[in-house]
């Protein structure tokens, strides 16, 4: 870690350390690993051809931009300096045309031009790095200098002046079209670090950022729960109606398939968040070390699991990323290429297996169907259900939950998900919210039998 990184993350973990704690740091113990993530996800444009720089391209020559776009053009490095604060490391990228995908030490990062996902597990300190985030957002997406290179890559010594200056919390904040931080109820939270050893404390660290931030508890208190907070830079309401009119104006006239594009991207993330696995399912995720001596053995590895479990087999047409940490653990990333049935996207899986903690956790962004039966025949999954049936017969836990977020635009497509029913599983917790242009949908089910 850099200089200034360090004084950063020193800095932040100062003004956000409860003083009435205790004076021991929980996460140099020994003990069980914290396997329920933090998860943002930021958006800056509704999609790439809103970016300022393609706006430009097409005001000022008429041409389309194509290629590494917006923040796909941050060198690695760049990125690295900001994981460092968030304390994980970079291990592998997949690309696509689309999004490049980090695999990380702790869970995962994706990268759009438009907007970014980050996913952090343990005890990182996922909001020590949202301030660097947004500078560096800002300096790639919104800045003069950027804007006027032709390079597929921001120069990193641009950015690096860019992060040095000075730039109000708000202002920063002010770039963002949308902002989403969510997780699941913590098992250990006594070990976690900075604001996020209390709820209410992440609230507030975002709130230094975002105007009108909203933040929401679902499930319950006692028991299973899921936190969400939300910052829209937009007009919502505004905007969907804005989408279906050109959408209705599209499909009423010749205009080519191309200026689909200009339309905000759908958003949707789906989770199935694990706990209690059984015994038996969490035996392919011990390793030994003889068989991971290096990166590469642990990437081949990671591959080799995915395909026994049944994993790389979910979609068609799918670039893995996988890796199997020594004595346990796993992790993976997949880029998902569209066909008839899905959308493109990408879904990542990571995996504690350790008997008291076992977790595991499966999120994608992949448009399925909600409605349809579910067929054990498909080679690759056809609709949801069949998808949430195939996860949870991998890793059969005793405890689920699973959430649909989904933007209002499409969300009568999820309608049928909230009857889902699944043998051997009874659901104790059926939640709808409508928020200000999404539909959030939580079910919470328990195993009726013990599983060895």
């Amino acid at each position: 870690m850099d200089a200034d990184a360090r004084a950063s993350a020193e800095a932040a973990e100062k003004q956000w350390d409860d003083t009435s704690a205790p004076s021991v740091d929980m996460s140099e113990l020994g003990g069980p690993f914290e396997g329920p993530e933090k998860l943002l996800e930021l958006w800056f444009a509704p999609n790439v051809d809103a970016l300022p720089e393609c706006q430009r391209a097409m005001a000022e020559r008429g041409v389309r931009l194509g290629g590494r776009l917006g923040l796909r053009r941050v060198p690695k490095s760049t990125w690295e300096g900001m994981l460092d604060l968030v304390k994980c490391k970079i291990l592998s990228v997949e690309t696509s045309a689309e999004v490049d995908a980090y695999l990380l030490s702790e869970s995962s990062m994706f990268v759009y031009p438009h907007k970014l996902i980050l996913k952090t597990c343990g005890t990182t300190t996922l909001l020590f790095g949202l301030d660097r985030l947004l500078r560096i957002a800002k300096a790639t997406l919104f800045d003069e200098e950027a804007l006027s290179l032709q390079a597929s890559s921001v120069s990193s010594t641009m950015i690096a002046n860019a992060v040095a200056g000075d730039a109000d919390c708000k202002i920063l904040g002010g770039c963002v079209r949308h902002c989403f931080y969510s997780r699941k109820s913590f098992m250990f939270p006594e070990k976690q670090q900075g604001p996020h050893r209390d709820w209410m404390l992440e609230t507030r660290f975002l709130d230094q950022y975002f105007d009108h931030g909203a933040a929401y508890t679902v499930g319950k208190m006692n028991g299973n729960h899921w936190l969400l907070y939300m910052a829209q830079g937009v007009d919502m309401e505004a905007e969907t109606e804005a989408k279906k009119e050109a959408e209705l104006e599209l499909q009423s006239t010749s205009a080519p398939a191309i200026a689909r594009r200009s339309l905000p991207d759908t958003d949707l993330t789906l989770e199935i968040l694990m706990t209690e696995l059984s015994p038996k399912a969490c035996e392919p995720f011990f390793f030994d070390a003889k068989d991971s001596t290096n990166i590469e053995s642990a990437h081949k590895l990671g591959r080799d699991v995915s395909a026994k479990l049944g994993l790389s087999s979910l979609f068609a047409d799918t670039q893995l990323d996988a890796f199997a940490f020594e004595p346990c653990g796993y992790s993976a990333n997949a880029l998902v290429s569209a066909t008839p049935h899905h959308s493109a996207g990408y879904w990542t899986v990571h995996v504690t297996p350790e008997e008291a903690s076992s977790y595991a956790s499966f999120e994608t962004n992949v448009h399925l169907d909600c409605d349809g039966a579910i067929q054990d025949a498909h080679t690759h999954v056809t609709n949801v259900p069949e998808l949430v049936s195939r996860v949870v017969d991998i890793f059969r836990p005793g405890n689920f939950t699973l959430t649909l977020f989904i933007s209002m635009d499409h969300a009568d497509s999820a309608a049928q998900l909230r009857s889902l029913e699944l043998p051997h599983y009874t659901k104790s917790d059926r939640i709808l919210y409508e928020f200000e242009g999404y539909e959030l949908l939580f079910l919470s089910f328990h195993r009726r039998m013990t599983l060895n």
